[in-house]
Formats: structure tokens, sequence, C-alpha cells
């Protein structure tokens, strides 16, 4: 179900890099009111996929947890979560 969002910001972030715990779930905090505010352009179609990306990016950061503790990262946090500006 997280697939079916623009993308799962957990496999958005990890694609970047590994090692920063919870990058997906921060991600999706801090992109929420701007995929919000596209949702509403799109009749509002993706909007129940923009709120579960939320606890499904939690889920999938948790079980990656062990990974991004034990690598270490090549970037700074700051580059591995992508400002959306969709909303722009």
């Amino acid at each position: 179900m997280c697939l079916l969002n623009v993308s799962c910001s957990t496999i958005k972030t990890h694609n970047v890099t590994f090692g920063h715990p919870y990058s997906g779930t921060e991600d999706a905090v801090k992109n929420f009111p701007c995929r919000v505010i596209y949702s509403t352009h799109t009749a509002l179609v993706d909007f129940p996929f923009i709120v579960l990306d939320m606890p499904f990016s939690f889920v999938l950061d948790t079980i990656l947890l062990p990974v991004d503790l034990f690598v270490k990262p090549k970037l700074d946090r700051e580059l591995t979560v992508v400002n959306d500006r969709k909303c722009i």
C-alpha cells in the first residue's frame, strides 16, 4: 500500500543512502502539508495514501533500524530528506 503513494518515504530516502535512522518517517512528516496541498489538485484521490505513508514509513524504518545503525552514512542527513516542491 505504501508503494501506491507517489513513493513510500522510507524507500525514497533509503534509495539515497542508508545510515540515517527514521529518515523515511522524517520525510513523511516534513512533506505532509505539501503533499496534502498537492492532493487537493487531484480531487483528494491520493490523500488516503499520503496519510498512510507515515505509519507505514515508521514500520519500515523500524524494520531497517538495525541496518541504519550498522551502516555509516555516506551523505549528511539533510541531503537524504527530499523537500517536496509540488506545492510551490
